[in-house]
């Protein structure tokens, strides 16, 4: 647990290498975002660098094994995943209020660290934010996990967002499926562990966004995460495949600004 993780000496700007250097102005409310299996922080740069949000901080956090870690080992374990984020951004009380975004593998890792500081009681997040991702509780889907290197490549062609001549690059390809197969695998493995031993609910907000067209989160499945909170809860699905929330990026974030000012007004 989180305790356990005070000699590791996280360095916490491996896990926000685009953190804002003086941190969050005065007012201002961050929204740590964690990546899809496989993904890297770079993914929500062009959401750090908008000023559409003027209020909203967007930190992209790097998980080891890919874009500025791409050295580093990805964890196996999603407890060891998010104790390690809770050790390295979380350790210090937030002074500011502060929100998790996950999208796909990243909503649940979100969902985890949470967890851990509400276990601990721990100043949590003004709400949690989950993307592509279905309850859980919900049917699994294929374990994508297990299929062959070119099984794997036609799946993520299908989920879209990736374009088609990367996932047809050879080399990049031979970089990259080992840690998407580790991450599907640790989601794979926590799916199993959370089905063994059922989680109560989290008491903070929720919001839960889903795409119309999304093949692995499909619209019914993003409702049920409403079970997953004793506190608001709110969902909307936008058009688009799995990762629409690139493809409508100014719309998703002004839903969750809009559901974030609505905590704070209240």
């Amino acid at each position: 647990m989180i305790g356990n993780l005070a000699d590791v000496g996280q360095d916490a700007s491996r896990w926000v290498p685009w953190n804002p250097p003086t941190g969050a102005a005065t007012g201002r409310i961050r929204v740590h975002c964690l990546p899809h299996a496989g993904g890297a922080a770079s993914v929500y740069l062009p959401w750090a660098r908008s000023a559409d949000q003027p209020d909203l901080d967007w930190i992209p956090v790097e998980l080891p094994g890919r874009g500025s870690r791409l050295r580093e080992e990805p964890l196996a374990r999603m407890d060891e995943l998010a104790d390690r984020i809770v050790e390295a951004l979380f350790r210090v009380p937030q002074s500011d209020p502060f929100v998790l975004f996950g999208h796909s593998m990243g909503a649940y890792v979100a969902a985890e660290v949470v967890r851990r500081l509400e276990a601990v009681g721990a100043a949590g997040p003004l709400c949690l934010v989950v993307s592509g991702a279905r309850a859980p509780g919900s049917p699994t889907g294929r374990p994508l996990h297990a299929l062959p290197d070119t099984e794997l490549i036609e799946a993520l062609v299908e989920l879209g967002g990736t374009s088609e001549e990367i996932l047809r690059h050879e080399e990049l390809m031979n970089l990259m499926i080992p840690v998407i197969r580790a991450d599907l695998t640790l989601l794979a493995r926590h799916h199993e562990d959370a089905a063994a031993s059922p989680s109560g609910p989290l008491s903070c907000p929720v919001l839960a966004l889903g795409g119309t067209e999304d093949r692995l989160a499909a619209p019914q499945w993003i409702d049920g995460w409403r079970a997953t909170t004793t506190g608001g809860f709110r969902s909307r699905i936008f058009e688009g495949d799995h990762f629409f929330l690139h493809e409508r990026r100014a719309e998703v974030a002004e839903e969750i600004a809009a559901f974030t000012r609505s905590l704070v007004v209240g």
